[in-house]
Formats: structure tokens, C-alpha cells, sequence
């Protein structure tokens, strides 16, 4: 059975999403301004090139959990540094990932 590990530190988030694999994903919870609830972020990697897609984060009723709106923004980046230097700008305090 799949299932998700979950991220609570700056520190795990850093160490897994440098190790990303390209079938791997990381969704993050944002604060990101002029997004629902802060949005979510999802971090992936295609080769040597980081992408962020923030999207909004809507609340469902009729499940009672937090699912992806319709608005999405995607930000590219050639190197693991530049990544997480704005991801780090972009994440709720305290951190909370999951690894997918």
C-alpha cells in the first residue's frame, strides 16, 4: 500500500527535496499571498531543473479536507539553490509536507 511521508522541519524538507527524484513529489502548505488558505505547493524535479506549482488550497465540506482550486503558478529553476530559496519564502510556519 502507498502511502505519504510526512514533513515537520525545514531541515527534512531541504534533505528531501535535494534528493527528489523525478517520480517523486513534494506538497507543501503555503503562505503565499493572494492564495486560499495560503495555497499549496508542490515541488518536482525534471532532470537538473526544480519546478514550484502554487496552487489555491479550498476547503471541501462534503469531505471535510483542503483540495486544489483551480488557479495555478508555476516557477522554474536551473538549480537546487535557487529552488529553495523561494520555496523557503513561500512555506507555512510551521512546516508541513508530505513526501509523495
Amino acid at each position: 500500500m502507498y502511502q505519504e511521508e510526512e514533513i515537520n522541519s525545514l531541515e527534512d524538507l531541504r534533505r528531501l527535496m535535494e534528493a527528489l527524484d523525478e517520480d517523486e513529489g513534494i506538497r507543501v502548505l503555503g503562505k503565499v499571498e493572494g492564495f486560499a488558505n495560503g495555497g499549496f505547493i508542490f515541488v518536482s524535479r525534471f532532470r537538473d531543473r526544480f519546478c514550484l506549482n502554487i496552487c489555491d488550497r479550498i476547503w471541501d465540506e462534503r469531505t471535510k479536507t483542503y483540495t486544489v482550486g483551480g488557479r495555478d503558478v508555476w516557477l522554474y529553476f536551473d538549480d537546487f539553490d535557487s529552488a529553495w530559496n523561494r520555496l523557503k519564502s513561500l512555506i507555512a510556519d510551521p512546516v508541513k509536507g508530505w513526501l509523495y
